[in-house]
């Protein structure tokens, strides 16, 4: 089919366009939520509610920054994923009211090779497009490899504070944000990573008080945010009920674990502290190429998926437009993906085809 060679410069046009709009939105446009806590549950608007969302990658580093050509493009398809018909799957779908949105510390460290305030710009631009359209908008400082650096410290850090110190000033007024600090502490969850941990972690939560924030700020877990008991009382905050931990419940360590029930497993990394203190799921999937147990994938899933219910601790899945942990088929129908047709584990660490999107379809809000 012949293609009309102005119908991309109009759509250069319009995403610019909307991108300033965006930006010249005032927070007091958007969606008025206010997000607190009481005890160790969430609340919104002063009812009872189980924090449920959608990752989104679309903007995990800037554009211009990738290896390969192919790359590049990847990253392209998913900025042009991102927009009124994501939005609107994310909350139709899935019934999603929280969308976390990944974002990299490289790119909005000013001290970085890889800063733009371009990307600065798109970050802030997303966050409000969001909160426009109802939802509740966690920013997460991500600094893996595939934020645009590799090898870069994988604790929190100075440059985890200059990062922040670019966009927080401008969406701290809205309580209907809340960061999560840094994505995923890697060192394992022993008395001197504690020590490190709750030095960097209290360093970050007094910045944020001492620029004035009141938004809830939720800190990651050590064993790349698997491990989150005894971590809580570490961390102090001038604020009351402003803090909570943020857990990514994948089965890595599960699989080491082979006679260990799954709901022992879940309580000995997390539960025995989510029964006292507020804690979400910030990010899980689970799929036959990455962190994939056995043949028991399914049935573990549906186990987790259960205890976190039980726990009462929210859930927010891994992502809507990832190829490496699928909650959606397609981008066309939006169909969740599902078990059906699992065969087991793979070695292959390409595009996973079984995924949790149904299981978080049916998990609740409240």
């Amino acid at each position: 089919m012949a293609r009309d060679p102005t119908a991309g410069q109009f759509r250069i046009v319009v995403r610019y366009v909307a991108l300033v709009l965006g930006l010249l939105l005032p927070l007091s446009a958007t969606a008025a939520q206010n997000v607190t806590i009481v005890g160790k549950d969430f609340y919104l608007d002063g009812k009872p509610w189980l924090p449920k969302g959608i990752d989104v990658e679309a903007f995990n580093r800037p554009l211009g920054n990738y290896e390969s050509p192919s790359l590049q493009e990847s990253a392209r398809q998913l900025r042009q994923y991102w927009g009124p018909t994501e939005i609107e799957a994310i909350k139709s779908v899935f019934g999603a009211q929280t969308i976390r949105l990944t974002i990299s510390q490289p790119g909005l460290d000013p001290q970085s090779t890889i800063y733009s305030s371009t990307y600065r710009d798109e970050v802030l631009n997303a966050i409000r497009q969001a909160r426009a359209s109802g939802f509740v908008v966690i920013p997460n400082m991500d600094s893996q490899g595939e934020n645009g650096v590799p090898n870069l410290p994988c604790m929190p850090n100075d440059s985890t504070k200059r990062a922040w110190k670019t966009i927080a000033p401008s969406v701290i007024n809205d309580p209907g944000v809340m960061f999560e600090l840094f994505n995923e502490p890697c060192r394992a969850n022993w008395d001197q990573a504690r020590k490190e941990w709750a030095g960097e972690m209290q360093g970050l939560v007094d910045m944020f008080r001492g620029m004035g924030a009141r938004n809830i700020l939720l800190l990651d877990g050590l064993g790349y945010a698997q491990w989150t008991n005894d971590l809580f009382p570490l961390v102090h905050d001038s604020m009351p009920n402003r803090l909570a931990l943020a857990v990514h419940p994948y089965f890595d360590g599960l699989k080491k674990e082979p006679t260990t029930t799954p709901e022992s497993y879940f309580r000995a990394h997390f539960g025995r502290d989510a029964a006292s203190y507020p804690i979400i799921a910030t990010e899980w999937n689970a799929v036959e190429t990455n962190g994939c147990v056995d043949g028991r994938l399914p049935e573990i899933a549906l186990s987790l998926v259960r205890y976190l219910q039980h726990m009462h601790i929210g859930l927010i899945g891994w992502a809507i437009d990832s190829e490496h942990g699928k909650l959606v088929k397609d981008h066309i129908h939006f169909e969740p993906t599902n078990y059906d047709n699992f065969q087991g584990c793979s070695g292959n660490k390409g595009p996973s085809v079984s995924g949790a999107g149904r299981l978080l379809a049916a998990f609740p809000n409240n």
